[in-house]
């Protein structure tokens, strides 16, 4: 049973481990008092928590079918969306995506594990179809750098995996897909020792080959009559199969963890990556198709961290880790050995974090942290990243301290005052601070309003490179948000309304410069409103989420700059943002017959691109199609917008629990599909003319657990 709150999502997460209050009506559920760490430094009753989240359990990844991260956010996510692109899909959240993922931070169990180099940023984790360690996924939807440090401009999905307090025993999951095909494994296995030690082991590999262009046709909106081209029907090419793993590797994932007392260590591995059209102008101006094959990114990454929280005493404790992460990335853009664009390096970083934490009496929390952080990039037999010489060695620092201050005026109200000043090897200093009002009307209604400064320093190898070339500090992204937000509460539904204004001094890649930077492109303002509605019953759940995002100015640094992804409201072409929809829809119904069977469907509809056709409209008008570089920007022809009209993908799931210890479900992906193959289409980014028909397609899965 999924529950989505702005304001009270984390018992979610507690209601999977206290199944003796799962029957309890919204209203009291609401009353329950869990303390939660995941948006703030000080311990939080999770109905105070001061910003918008939602969390996804085990069991709703279950139920769900989902195959991936992406797929599993797009569904549970009200304001989660992403698109292809040939470094691997771009996730947005809130209206903020970019031409690469480092608008968002991806933790595990709080470490962060973005890949800092150069077309990084959140890609690990995200395209494994193994999700059986993971014991929820918590996503904050806005800034969250305050907490989480520089990155986390658009949003933090943070994953916590199982250990040996929250799961024993052994369980595995066996997966197979048909038309987009794949096999999957995977297994954990927990227990206690009887000295104390707590042991948690998972492996899991997948065969993933995808859907080829026959059941995922590759389309664009324009005609190129001399390539045999033609707006929105499938290009004349074979290409690489869509969503499979990267050049047919397997994908694995490890994991092992140990608590003991005030002691906790893992270690991780991934090998992850993903197939994708290339989805650049390449394939039209070059005079070999096959190039178009085995394009793709790919992410291996080993990660460890050992923690250990002193308590000095009731009021007061320290929480101390030391960890260290390598990962080896490799993406190619055309699979060509003349070809300049593809990309490989290896990165470390090493990270130390102190937080202190002090309960002076029973109105007041306060923390005070630090931490350093040591990156090292590169080694000189293979690293090859853009504009930087082969086999380029390099490394950078960061220092940050941070606080908290959580106080309770009265006994209805919290206030949280918050600081987190950061400094980059590369990046003139960096603060970001937050307050935010909390006020309990009654027990079931709950009002919010938070202002939240969040920045991010551009990726390393950018900052790098300007700083060796021009002897200048990197442009820092920052982003200003107010945001405000209502819950009421019934006995059995649930209403939630946000609302909020960002002023964004964006920081992206400019192509329009010769050679392309990383630098700041101008001011966008812009607004969210989001409502949310669920209904639950003793046997069906009822979820719908409708989330608006509107721009309301973008203005550019440089009046000249001709070429950029953001908007075409700069050019005189409409006034809203290019690669983002403004309405998104989602709906979920779970209905469970009886004991053994349950029926769970979800629907997400992207209502289309106003701003893509803005941005297509300026493109015709204004660029020579005797450049191949035209292609990398919107553009249609025939008076056609299929391309950037909406898309709904439809999945349906029937789970049947053969006996305690064994359940076997059925899942359907964007069934609309088979109707109607326009339906299912996904846009890449940037090139948002070119599109991708998601293929209508089926998996198996069978569950089978013994808990001890």
């Amino acid at each position: 049973m999924n529950k989505k709150y702005f304001v009270s999502l984390y018992l979610i997460s507690a209601l999977y481990a206290q199944e003796d209050i799962i029957s309890m009506n919204l209203a009291d559920l609401s009353k329950v008092k869990i303390l939660d760490t995941s948006v703030t430094l000080t311990e939080t009753d999770i109905k105070n928590i001061p910003s918008s989240v939602t969390v996804i359990t085990q069991k709703d990844i279950q139920e769900s079918g989902a195959r991936n991260l992406d797929e599993l956010l797009e569904i549970y996510v009200p304001d989660v969306a992403y698109m292809y692109k040939v470094q691997g899909n771009q996730l947005g959240i809130g209206g903020i995506i970019s031409d690469r993922n480092n608008k968002i931070l991806l933790t595990l169990n709080g470490r962060d594990l973005n890949v800092k180099a150069s077309d990084g940023g959140a890609v690990t984790e995200r395209w494994l179809s193994m999700l059986g360690d993971i014991k929820k996924i918590t996503v904050i939807s806005g800034p969250g750098s305050t907490i989480y440090g520089p990155g986390a401009i658009a949003g933090v999905i943070n994953i916590e995996t199982f250990d040996a307090e929250s799961f024993q025993g052994f369980e595995t999951n066996v997966k197979g897909g048909y038309i987009e095909n794949f096999t999957s494994l995977d297994m954990k296995y927990a227990t206690k020792l009887s000295n104390g030690l707590g042991l948690f082991l998972y492996g899991g590999i997948d065969d993933y080959d995808g859907a080829d262009e026959s059941d995922a046709p590759e389309k664009v909106a324009f005609d190129y009559p001399s390539r045999d081209i033609y707006a929105n029907k499938m290009i004349p090419f074979h290409t690489t199969n869509i969503n499979g793993s990267y050049q047919g590797e397997k994908r694995k994932k490890f994991h092992l963890q140990l608590n003991y007392e005030n002691f906790t260590f893992w270690s991780r591995y991934t090998s992850s990556g993903l197939a994708i059209p290339t989805g650049e102008y390449l394939y039209i101006s070059t005079s070999d198709p096959d190039y178009l094959l085995n394009t793709g990114a790919s992410n291996e990454q080993w990660s460890n961290l050992l923690s250990y929280k002193q308590k000095i005493d009731p009021t007061f404790h320290i929480d101390y880790s030391l960890s260290y992460v390598r990962s080896k990335i490799a993406n190619t853009n055309f699979d060509s050995p003349i070809n300049p664009g593809n990309r490989r390096w290896t990165e470390d970083n090493i990270n130390l974090h102190i937080l202190g934490s002090y309960i002076p009496n029973d109105h007041t929390k306060c923390a005070l942290g630090a931490e350093y952080s040591y990156n090292r990039f590169g080694d000189a037999t293979s690293n090859i990243i853009t504009a930087l010489p082969i086999g380029t060695e390099w490394h950078s620092d960061m220092y940050s301290l941070f606080g908290e201050l959580q106080t309770k005026p009265t006994i209805n109200s919290t206030i949280f005052l918050d600081l987190r000043l950061d400094k980059h090897t590369y990046s003139t200093l960096m603060m970001s601070p937050r307050i935010a009002f909390v006020y309990n009307i009654d027990n079931n209604t709950l009002f919010k309003l938070n202002y939240n400064h969040s920045v991010r320093v551009p990726d390393d190898a950018d900052s790098y490179n300007n700083y060796t070339t021009n002897g200048d500090f990197s442009d820092v992204e920052t982003l200003d948000r107010v945001e405000m937000i209502y819950s009421q509460t019934f006995t059995n539904m649930q209403f939630d309304f946000k609302s909020s204004y960002n002023q964004q001094a964006v920081v992206a890649y400019n192509d329009a410069t010769l050679p392309g930077v990383t630098e700041y492109i101008g001011d966008l303002d812009f607004y969210t409103l989001e409502a949310i509605f669920q209904y639950t019953k003793e046997n069906y759940t009822f979820y719908l989420s409708h989330n608006y995002t509107k721009q309301l100015r973008f203005s550019l640094e440089d009046e000249a700059t001709s070429r950029q992804n953001i908007s075409a409201s700069v050019y005189g072409y409409g006034n809203d943002l290019a690669n983002w929809n403004n309405n998104i829809t989602k709906i979920r119904f779970d209905y469970r017959y009886n004991k053994k069977l349950k029926f769970i469907n979800s629907l997400q509809i992207f209502w289309g691109m106003p701003g893509a056709i803005d941005m297509a409209n300026y493109n015709e008008d204004t660029f020579s199609t005797t450049g191949a570089a035209y292609y990398r920007l919107p553009v249609y022809s025939n008076d056609d917008t299929r391309a950037f009209e909406e898309s709904i993908y439809f999945n349906a799931t029937v789970e049947y629990m053969l006996n305690k210890d064994t359940t076997i479900s059925l899942h359907g992906y964007n069934l609309l599909g088979l109707f109607n193959e326009d339906l299912n289409k996904r846009n890449y980014f940037q090139q948002t003319s070119q599109y991708i028909d998601e293929a209508a397609s089926f998996s198996l899965f069978l569950n089978y657990k013994l808990r001890n």
